[in-house]
């Protein structure tokens, strides 16, 4: 388990509250690393909802300066009720993972894949094709964006597994009432890229949360080396051996 640091030192995983009345859980983010294929649920996190409806309904300053406060307010100390690892599902059900796996499948002629088409609907329709912070306005860009990136990603995570790239944040991930590891927003592109190319090695997750039920349960009362092993434990169990699929050798010169 990397960035142990992230746990609170001192004093468990508990601040206490103002006015003497207990103490409030904490918890602080820390790294695992596991099989990306072992990983098969994913949520969105708690506040995640309201918090895209804001944007999208309320006057920018509002969201900015109130919305954005309020989201950070709330998910600051990392512990989460409600339903929301309920709600989880398959992650190979998401459309991401789908284009990336229909993109794999199509290599090397990416430009059969449903991603691809997309891409050339858009700009047929005068519209920019954007992927993160890539765009494309006309077919040349486009080719430019899946060679450059979306292909490349690809065939590095069959050949390679995983690499972290210089300045890009971690995947992001949440732990459910059970102790099931969910993943969440950021890298979900990336985990669906290793688990389609069949990806060896190991990939990082931050957990960023984990649901109150979860550490009221563990023993001392959620205690700092309590819950280091519990996370120890986790990071063991979605490390074991998996069934991915067997990564093929990929034809890297793009048809013309």
């Amino acid at each position: 388990m990397s960035d142990r640091s992230a746990l609170k030192s001192g004093s468990g995983l508990s601040d206490p509250a103002p006015g003497g009345r207990g103490t409030r859980p904490l918890f602080r983010p820390v790294v695992l690393e596991v099989n990306p294929h072992r990983v098969e649920l994913h949520t969105l996190e708690p506040h995640l909802p309201w918090v895209v409806w804001s944007a999208q309904n309320l006057p920018q300053p509002v969201y900015r300066h109130g919305v954005l406060r309020l989201k950070y307010l709330l998910g600051r100390r990392g512990v989460y009720r409600g339903t929301w690892d309920l709600r989880a599902r398959p992650f190979e059900q998401r459309e991401e993972y789908r284009l990336v796996e229909d993109l794999y499948q199509s290599l090397p002629e990416y430009r059969r894949s449903r991603w691809y088409q997309q891409g050339l609907e858009v700009i047929g329709a005068g519209g920019v094709f954007t992927h993160k912070t890539e765009t494309a306005r006309d077919v040349a860009e486009l080719d430019a964006l899946f060679e450059g990136y979306l292909v490349d990603l690809l065939e590095t995570m069959a050949r390679e597994g995983y690499r972290q790239r210089p300045g890009a944040d971690l995947p992001e991930a949440m732990i459910g009432r059970d102790g099931t590891l969910i993943k969440t927003a950021h890298g979900t592109h990336r985990l669906a890229s290793a688990k389609a190319a069949g990806a060896a090695g190991l990939f990082p997750l931050r957990v960023i949360g984990v649901h109150r039920r979860w550490l009221a349960a563990l023993p001392d009362g959620g205690s700092e080396a309590a819950v280091a092993a519990a996370l120890s434990e986790i990071e063991a169990r979605y490390r074991e051996e998996a069934q991915p699929v067997a990564p093929r050798r990929i034809n890297s010169a793009i048809p013309s």
